[in-house]
């Protein structure tokens, strides 16, 4: 017997079609979600990413699947230029809507796809992703983009 989830992993197509409805129903709820699913964990999870990113003042850092932009928001905390990317734009919407850390540099927004990153090559440094490689529906693609927009020598941390 099929489950009513197996159709939306039938093709890459339809698990990003899945993932963008699962997150735009969630996206008021997500923080709450998150929080409650990691026993308060998250935040703790999120500021070690940032930690052991080695964040420079200064560098270009992408957050992929950025969400409500908590780690983009970290990493801007350490003087990055921080860009947050997320694939629902209700997600980006309440990222806006949260004050960005005092002194840092701006703080911007895009929603997009890890599949055809919307930034010319070699333009950031520094790429993180908390919990998004999972919802990827193509993980060769996604990687290979973010291959792309590294500069040599960049990092990724997920």
């Amino acid at each position: 017997m099929s489950h009513p989830l197996d159709a939306a992993f039938t093709s890459p197509a339809a698990k990003a079609g899945h993932v963008r409805r699962l997150f735009a129903t969630i996206a008021d709820r997500y923080d709450l979600i998150t929080r409650v699913l990691s026993y308060g964990m998250d935040a703790r999870w999120k500021r070690r990413l940032v930690a052991l990113a080695d964040v420079r003042p200064g560098e270009v850092a992408l957050d992929l699947a950025s969400g409500t932009g908590d780690v983009a928001r970290l990493v801007a905390a350490r003087g990055a230029h921080a860009i947050g990317l997320d694939l629902t734009l209700r997600m980006i919407e309440i990222a806006r809507d949260k004050p960005a850390p005092a002194g840092a540099p701006a703080l911007r927004w895009m929603v997009g796809d890890m599949g055809a990153l919307p930034l010319p090559s070699a333009t950031v440094s520094l790429v993180t992703t908390s919990y998004g490689l999972r919802n990827v529906p193509d993980l060769d693609i996604a990687i290979d983009e973010i291959v792309r927009v590294l500069r040599p020598g960049g990092r990724l941390l997920s």
